[in-house]
């Protein structure tokens, strides 16, 4: 198989794609090992929510472009990262972090607060074309959480590739039908959960202590959560066949110490 390496401080992540263009060319006798597979995240959104831990969002910008949603433009000062560009209405933080990041050279995108879309979704619109890893999506408001998951779900599904969110507390990996990953854990973890975005998904989820093999999942009966790692260093694996499935980790450690 193709895979994508993805390296965070807590995991290795390894993604296998397999989408329309690739499941034509397999139906042509065209040999997967020619197929080239998606690239690891290069853009990292840093949104609103709970702000990621400093060393965390470091590391995490190391090599990819950054862009800001109103408020993470305060977490990207604060981490000493400068975004590319950042979308807001400034109502959630204030003029001097718009400022100073203007005059690092960010490109500002103001916006009035009377408006339909949020900052993220402003900001998503923009993005130039690539895998995205999304920090500050977590913590706060429900509604703001539930909007920024869907956001995001939306689009993979119109970009495809890798959709990953996270920081140092928790994470997901949005995974559609033909898509598996494998994971190397780095840290300890408190739950693995297999969360179903559409109203049916079908999935595999091995490594954990509850296996699970062709198991169907229903949006309207979310029982897959709470699993566990089947050992110390297991590492787990998940396939999804059919529908939309978000593979949570909540890690051990309320805040986790990053070496850089």
């Amino acid at each position: 198989m193709d895979y994508t390496k993805i390296i965070l401080p807590e995991l290795e992540l390894m993604f296998h794609v397999k989408h329309q263009t690739q499941m034509a060319a397999a139906e042509a006798n065209v040999s997967r090992e020619t197929l080239t597979p998606f690239p690891a995240p290069e853009l990292l959104v840093v949104a609103g929510g709970r702000a990621p831990q400093p060393d965390w969002l470091r590391a995490a910008a190391k090599g990819r472009s950054v862009y800001a949603a109103d408020r993470g433009a305060a977490c990207c000062l604060n981490a000493g990262v400068v975004p590319r560009a950042l979308y807001g209405d400034c109502d959630s933080t204030t003029e001097d972090v718009y400022e100073r990041l203007a005059a690092l050279g960010t490109q500002v995108q103001r916006f009035l607060p009377e408006k339909d879309d949020t900052d993220l979704q402003l900001l998503l619109k923009s993005l130039p074309s690539g895998s995205l890893l999304a920090t500050g999506i977590w913590g706060g408001r429900f509604d703001h959480l539930f909007s920024n998951v869907y956001t995001l779900l939306g689009v993979k599904q119109q970009r495809g590739g890798v959709v990953l969110l996270a920081d140092e507390q928790e994470l997901m990996l949005l995974l559609e039908a033909g898509e598996d990953v494998e994971l190397e854990l780095h840290a300890e973890v408190e739950a693995v959960s297999l969360l179903p975005l559409s109203a049916e998904t079908c999935v595999d989820f091995s490594g954990v202590h509850w296996p699970l093999k062709n198991a169907a999942l229903k949006q309207l009966y979310p029982y897959a959560i709470s699993n566990l790692p089947s050992g110390k260093d297991a590492r787990l694996h998940c396939s999804c066949h059919a529908g939309v499935v978000g593979l949570y980790i909540r890690w051990q450690d309320e805040r986790i110490s990053i070496n850089n």
